[in-house]
C-alpha cells in the first residue's frame, strides 16, 4: 500500500493562490474580449443595416473578424437594383462611416446580388410585355438588362468572318 502526504506550508499556499487568481483573471478576460467582439459586430450590423433601411433597399448584412486581425469584414446580400450598379463608390463611404459611427475598421465590404432563375425568366417575359414590367416591378434593372440589342452568337464561315471585319473602320 502507498501513501501520499502532502504538507502545504504558507508559500506554497500562497504560491497556489496566485495561480489559480492568475487562471480566473485570464478566464474573465477572454470573456470580456469575447463580449466585446460580439458587441462591436452587432454595432457594425445594425448601423449597415439601418444605414440602407433610410434609403428603402432591404439587405442582410453579416459581419466578422479577420483572424490576426483588428479589421472586420462586412458582407452584404441585396437583391439586384440599379442603385447597386456602382456598389465600390458606396462602399467607400459606408467604410468611412463605420469607421466615424461605430470606431471600428471595416477592411473590405463583399457584396451578394443572388438572382433566381425564376426571376430571369419572368425578366425576359417582361421585355416582352412593358406595360406588365411598370407595374409588376418598383426596378427596371433586369429591364435594362434584357433588351433586344442583346448580343448573338452563332457560326459563320470564314469569308462571312471576312466581310464583317473590313466593314468596322479602324479608330487610330
Amino acid at each position: 500500500m502507498l501513501t501520499l502526504t502532502i504538507s502545504l506550508d504558507s508559500l506554497s499556499t500562497y504560491i497556489v493562490a496566485v495561480d489559480v487568481l492568475c487562471l480566473l483573471s485570464y478566464i474573465l478576460y477572454r470573456f470580456h474580449k469575447k463580449r466585446r467582439l460580439e458587441r462591436t459586430i452587432n454595432n457594425i450590423t445594425e448601423f449597415v443595416t439601418g444605414y440602407f433601411m433610410n434609403t428603402g433597399a432591404e439587405v442582410e448584412v453579416t459581419c466578422c473578424k479577420l483572424e490576426d486581425s483588428k479589421h472586420f469584414i462586412v458582407m452584404i446580400e441585396s437583391e439586384p437594383l440599379k442603385r447597386f450598379r456602382y456598389s465600390n463608390i458606396l462602399e467607400s463611404n459606408l467604410i468611412a462611416h463605420i469607421r466615424k459611427m461605430a470606431g471600428s475598421v471595416v477592411e473590405k465590404i463583399y457584396w451578394r446580388f443572388p438572382v433566381s432563375i425564376n426571376k430571369i425568366i419572368s425578366s425576359n417575359k417582361i421585355v416582352n410585355n412593358t406595360e406588365k414590367s411598370l407595374q409588376e416591378q418598383d426596378d427596371l434593372y433586369f429591364l435594362e438588362m434584357h433588351t433586344e440589342d442583346e448580343y448573338k452568337v452563332s457560326e459563320v464561315s470564314w469569308d462571312e468572318f471576312n466581310s464583317s471585319s473590313k466593314q468596322i473602320p479602324d479608330h487610330k
